[in-house]
């Protein structure tokens, strides 16, 4: 083993004794959530609840960006353990890809069966409608970059992953009736994951809609592919925060064009927050 390589699995073992001491069972649920989505916490009717400053945390990097909470917290949901992150980081932040996965593999160490990925993203589909919440089928990786890439091969740990159905169906069906539930229609769809952090033009926005995208953003895409190594199954969820519309009157005119805005996020925070929080409680109960 490499100098820098005993030194990153010795700092994830200082990291998983720290949580191992407010952690003593096994994870059945993780959850990830995106910009603006960490006040779904507040909704979720977690039991035994501990909440950890990630600053605390032992080689852990703070989410910066707006939206993103800088806490972990543990609790349960009836019979379940779930292990949630209010926020992330993200590649255009500049951190190394590893760092951004570094919940997943946390994750793993606690033996964690399934993990909610969500993120909040662009809506390319023009049937899509704000707010809307669309459950992930598959990705497109526009980010051409992944948590394996650059690593020299192991046989132990073999890197050539199978990612034809990155998405546990099972746990698609379940988030599907889970809206059902609450009278509540999910979309589904093509996510594309990009590197951010500006957003794209009406020539990338037309090239996503015939490439068959329905939403487009910043992150996920290298969860997901970390969790499939490790064998988690994985739901994805966006909330679709703006809607890309092309050809519209409004966008001849650029003194009425209306510009997006990351912080405009906090506007609808409790809002989305609780339709989330309702969600997600049917889906970790569920699953």
């Amino acid at each position: 083993m490499s100098k820098s390589a005993f030194l990153e699995e010795e700092k994830f073992k200082e990291t998983c004794s720290y949580l191992s001491y407010y952690i003593s069972e096994k994870i059945d649920s993780g959850l990830i959530l995106g910009s603006f989505l960490n006040r779904c916490i507040e909704f979720l009717p977690l039991q035994s609840k501990i909440t950890l400053n990630i600053s605390d945390i032992p080689h852990m990097s703070v989410p910066s960006i707006p939206g993103h909470g800088k806490f972990v917290v543990y609790g349960k949901l009836e019979n379940k353990n779930v292990l949630i992150f209010s926020g992330r980081l993200h590649l255009y932040e500049g951190y190394d890809i590893k760092e951004v996965v570094y919940p997943v593999n946390l994750l793993s160490n606690f033996l964690t069966d399934n993990l909610i990925i969500t993120n909040s993203a662009g809506g390319i589909n023009p049937e899509f409608a704000e707010d809307d919440i669309m459950i992930i089928e598959d990705h497109i990786n526009l980010m051409f970059d992944n948590p394996f890439f650059g690593n020299k091969y192991s046989s132990q740990h073999d890197y050539f992953i199978d990612m034809s159905c990155p998405y546990h169906k099972k746990l698609s069906g379940i988030a599907k009736e889970a809206g059902e539930d609450i009278d509540f229609k999910l979309k589904t769809g093509i996510y594309a994951g990009v590197k951010g952090p500006v957003l794209e033009t009406r020539a990338e926005i037309d090239a996503f809609r015939k490439l068959g995208v329905d939403a487009v953003g910043m992150s996920t895409v290298p969860e997901v592919v970390m969790a499939n190594f490790l064998k988690i199954n994985v739901l994805g969820l966006s909330h679709i925060r703006n809607i890309a519309r092309l050809n519209q009157p409004e966008f001849e005119n650029k003194n009425k064009e209306k510009k997006f805005s990351h912080s405009d996020g906090f506007k609808k925070e409790i809002f989305i927050g609780k339709r989330f929080a309702k969600l997600i409680e049917i889906i970790l109960k569920k699953a």
